[in-house]
């Protein structure tokens, strides 16, 4: 079976269209937000937050179970076996969600309470904001099946719909917080746990209203089939742990060694780096489906393809955004924030060299997660990643700065990517040579071009607003034209040709 590409392309332009709203929202969001709570609270929101995050990543590597098993069945067009995997899905992730709010109220509230560094006079706010993340934690937990439903069937315009009602709603509660003259972290926490369950029904609503197969049927449930899907989440658990550890371990820990200010710092970088990091997400999130169905149909070859070529293009499609943002780190956020807290600048510049690795990683890890074999991938990564934590800890006690947590992420990173490759190579059978060759080579002369084009042009323009503008737009025009020039192969090439054709046709 061919990857159908007319159904990826549709797809990725919805996700795309979705990305590009919400990209815009959160921006302008995060500023306002930084405005009305102030570095302080912002920072608590952040690290607060984080502390219930810690314990989703058991609903994280069941979310990985869900698409992969729905997937392989709807492939097979097995209604009752689909039916079945979604209503045990959901009622895993029913438990799963009790589960985390238990272990946050117990655990999450007594090491906000002992460990964190946060001032007596806003314990109180904190508190109120903790247990508002813990209700938006539980709902985001539940919600996942359904929206792995929407994935497994390709229907990737729900997710735009529903980030319209999203956007509207976020830019709502900016005025309500403004306007009100109640505590506004805990005003804001409120209001964002009430969107949260909005979002979720949405999704419920949709997939009763299109989809057959949501429709909860929990009696008969095999327990065969539910041990099997702990089971696959088992390995995959390891995975979401370690990526725990990575970013809301890495959070707690600067908040244990610094001030929320840094945690602030933190924060406003994670949402430069989610919003860059979507324009490969969503790419992929399209791509996905289509490599789990190719090798589920013993497509061994065209799965190759499919991998290699979204590795390539979801790592040149952060490239051109990436390029611009590390050179004018600085005056980016100026521009946007006016006045950024202390290391911002630094941790949005490696934030950036995280989800360039990153977007190379995450097709191979899909091909991973559609062989069902995720065992030894899992461990060696897992086991890896989470070293984040006591070498970290080490580095602070020693004196280094917050910035030293972002470095040995990145060769963390890294090294992860070379692993990752020795293991999936041998899992679906492609030749390293020749993923040296179609992927890291082309990345990397495309990379180094790129920085080095940018840095002489960037001599030219002045550090001011509107040659900043300018400056980002013509980085990203250059580096999309090195891409097509160098990056692309000559059949992709002439896809990129005819689409450009037809639009101005």
């Amino acid at each position: 079976m061919p990857a159908d590409n007319k159904k990826v392309a549709k797809n990725t332009l919805f996700l795309y269209f979705r990305m590009i709203l919400m990209m815009l929202i959160n921006l302008y969001a995060s500023r306002v937000v930084l405005e009305l709570l102030g570095i302080e609270d912002y920072g608590i929101y952040n690290v607060v937050g984080g502390v219930v995050t810690v314990f989703t990543f058991v609903s994280n590597a069941m979310m990985a179970a869900t698409q992969r098993y729905l997937n392989v069945y709807i492939e097979q067009d097995d209604f009752d076996k689909t039916c079945e995997v979604f209503s045990s899905c959901v009622l895993i992730h029913f438990v799963v969600a009790l589960l985390v709010v238990v272990l946050a109220e117990v655990f999450g509230l007594w090491f906000m309470n002992h460990k964190m560094t946060i001032s007596v006079e806003r314990m109180d706010a904190a508190f109120g904001t903790f247990q508002c993340a813990v209700i938006t934690t539980a709902i985001i937990v539940f919600s996942l099946p359904y929206k792995a439903m929407i994935v497994a069937f390709e229907k990737m315009s729900a997710f735009a719909y529903v980030s319209i009602l999203e956007a509207i709603l976020k830019l709502a509660i900016l005025y309500v917080v403004a306007v009100v003259i109640f505590d506004r972290l805990i005003m804001y926490s409120i209001l964002y746990a009430i969107i949260t369950g909005l979002i979720t029904l949405s999704y419920i609503f949709y997939c009763r209203v299109y989809f057959k197969e949501s429709k909860l049927r929990f009696k008969g449930l095999q327990m065969s089939l539910i041990k099997e899907l702990v089971a696959f989440s088992g390995w995959n658990f390891l995975g979401n742990t370690a990526s725990v550890c990575l970013t809301q371990g890495t959070n707690l820990l600067l908040n244990v060694f610094f001030c929320p200010a840094v945690n602030a710092a933190k924060g406003i970088a994670i949402q430069v780096q989610h919003s860059v990091d979507q324009f490969c997400t969503n790419f992929q999130m399209a791509q996905n489906p289509q490599i789990v169905k190719l090798y589920a149909s013993n497509e061994l070859s065209e799965m190759h393809g499919l991998v290699f070529r979204a590795s390539r293009l979801s790592f040149y499609l952060v490239l051109i955004f990436a390029v611009p943002i590390i050179m004018r780190a600085d005056s980016i956020l100026t521009i946007w924030l006016g006045n950024p807290p202390e290391y911002t600048s630094v941790f949005v510049k490696y934030t950036m060299g995280f989800i360039l690795v990153q977007s190379l990683a995450n097709p191979l890890l899909t091909s991973s997660l559609a062989t069902g074999d995720v065992k030894k991938i899992m461990l060696i990564i897992a086991t890896l990643f989470c070293c984040i934590i006591p070498i970290g800890y080490v580095a602070l006690s020693m004196g280094a700065s917050p910035v030293a947590i972002f470095q040995i992420q990145l060769g963390l990173y890294v090294v992860a990517h070379v692993l990752r490759i020795l293991i999936v190579s041998e899992q679906i059978h492609f030749s390293k040579m020749r993923y040296l060759k179609q992927v890291l080579l082309p990345v990397f002369y495309v990379c180094v071009l790129s920085f080095f084009l940018s840095y002489c042009i960037e001599l030219l323009f002045l550090n001011t607003i509107f040659w900043t503008i300018v400056f980002c737009i013509a980085s990203c025009f250059l580096t999309g034209l090195i891409v097509v020039c160098l990056g692309l192969s000559q059949e992709e090439r002439v896809g990129v040709w005819k689409f450009v054709k037809g639009k101005i046709k």
